[in-house]
């Protein structure tokens, strides 16, 4: 079990930092004008709101 519970919080560290990552490539790619949809297909992210 302590292993599991190991593992849960290395996953969730994980995904944090993967939502960190897409948020940097986002707001990097709105300052150097580059297509935004590109970076969301490649990275799988899905907008609330159409662009």
């Amino acid at each position: 079990m302590t292993f599991m519970k190991s593992t849960d919080k290395n996953i969730r560290k994980n995904i944090f930092q993967q939502i960190l990552e897409d948020k940097r490539a986002i707001r990097e790619c709105i300052q150097n004008g580059g297509n935004i949809e590109k970076v969301a297909k490649e990275r799988g992210i899905k907008f609330a709101t159409p662009l």
